[in-house]
């Protein structure tokens, strides 16, 4: 696996199994330059590389095991029976420099003890699968946070997507009622332009709201839906900008004798009574 990128990411480049397959010389030649430029560059790579190597040799030297002394008894058999044949006589006889030069241990061959550091080297196999398996459970843990992540951002929008669905079918309820009357709610004097919608069922006693234009409140100032009934204002609720700029949930009014809606801007929380300098759009139910 070679990363040709321009930003690593360092943690998904140790968890890529990379540092691994070049300690244990499973690694490609460009694979191995790649590592030893980032490793230079981010030291985070550099100590992790480090760490691997460490623990591959620890590895190595816990699992190393004596190789069985039937084999030493076997081999020196063998080699006693191998015909030898004679080196060639010299002209000069060569100068033999002895390459051991740790003292011999009594009773152990110098064949016997690089049998012994062989043994040794076959356990890099054993090492070999334990990065390996190592290197994909990190694999699979990025992997399975990725989803993780993934599958509650989609529950997110799901959730989103189910809310606007039961508002809208609640919407959809109003607008298909057979005692739907639209009121039409215009500017006062505060803000001439403004102009919001009712659509409310009698029978029903519900309302919903879309405002055709309307300023934004001023921070800490809340919308406030109002009723004149029986010649008295009452309250049906408060609503946001962002909700009456598309279609608000359906109010309840439970009111008797409507005469009219209105809109006032109130501090947030709302107000018991209205404020009518604050008034912004009203409109007459008509008939």
């Amino acid at each position: 696996m070679v990363y040709i990128i321009d930003i690593v990411d360092i943690n998904e480049y140790i968890a890529s199994g990379i540092l691994e397959s070049v300690t244990l010389g499973l690694a490609s030649p460009q694979e191995v330059q790649e590592v030893e430029c980032l490793s230079k560059i981010y030291p985070e790579i550099r100590a992790e590389f480090v760490r691997i190597q460490k623990r591959c040799e620890e590895m190595m030297l816990e699992n190393a095991q004596a190789p069985d002394s039937a084999i030493r008894v076997s081999l020196l058999k063998v080699i006693a029976e191998t015909p030898q044949e004679k080196a060639p006589e010299k002209k000069q006889e060569a100068k033999i420099v002895s390459l051991n030069t740790a003292p011999e241990v009594k009773g152990v061959s110098p064949m016997w003890k690089m049998m012994a550091a062989a043994s040794v080297v076959l356990t890099i196999g054993v090492s070999a699968l334990w990065f390996i398996s190592n290197s994909e459970i990190k694999r699979m843990d990025n992997a399975m946070a990725s989803m993780k992540k993934d599958q509650e951002k989609n529950e997110q929008i799901l959730q989103a997507m189910t809310l606007e669905k039961d508002h809208l079918q609640t919407v959809q309820e109003v607008l298909a009622a057979e005692s739907l009357s639209t009121v039409k709610m215009t500017g006062t004097a505060m803000e001439p332009e403004a102009a919001v919608k009712v659509m409310w069922s009698k029978d029903m006693k519900k309302a919903v709201m879309h405002a055709e234009k309307i300023t934004p409140p001023p921070a800490n100032m809340q919308y406030q839906l109002w009723v004149i009934a029986d010649g008295k204002p009452v309250s049906v609720g408060l609503f946001n900008y962002d909700e009456v700029e598309q279609m608000t949930e359906p109010f309840d009014v439970n009111a008797q004798n409507i005469t009219a809606f209105a809109i006032t801007l109130e501090k947030m929380g709302g107000s018991a009574t209205p404020t009518m300098e604050k008034m912004v759009v009203m409109g007459p139910i008509n008939g």
